[in-house]
């Protein structure tokens, strides 16, 4: 990587545990917490969610693209649905770091959004695989 290309997560952050938070998740029920069919939907997604708070940011962004993170894209339309979303003030300065990682239940879903500071501030939940797929 050169000093020109960013990286995938913000390297302040890289011995910190990842935390996530729902604070700027879509209210579009489609694309939100209320997808979820059933209480073991909902339970699966929170215990990957548990797993990945067990590791540091660098430890996620060192995962394989099927287990960790994928950087979107500035100009893409999964990256301006992310950015849409954020409402964190470092949004109007610096690098954004939006991404979206894989989660299996018999079926492959994936959970979008960005880091802000430690958190990862989840915005979109695509238990359908509907987004720009």
């Amino acid at each position: 990587m050169n000093e020109n290309t960013p990286s995938k997560i913000d390297l302040g952050y890289t011995e910190n545990k990842v935390v996530f938070l729902f604070c700027d998740c879509s209210l579009d029920k489609k694309f939100s917490f209320w997808k979820f069919e059933n209480r073991e939907q909902a339970e699966m997604f929170i215990n990957r969610l548990k797993h990945l708070e067990e590791l540091k940011w660098s430890q996620l962004a060192a995962l394989s693209r099927e287990q960790g993170l994928t950087k979107e894209i500035p100009g893409t339309a999964s990256y301006e649905m992310i950015d849409s979303q954020n409402t964190s003030p470092e949004k109007m300065g610096g690098e954004k770091y939006y991404f979206h990682f894989r989660v299996r239940d018999g079926n492959l879903f994936r959970v979008f959004g960005y880091q802000k500071k430690q958190y990862f501030c989840i915005t979109h939940i695509d238990k359908k695989g509907e987004i720009h797929h």
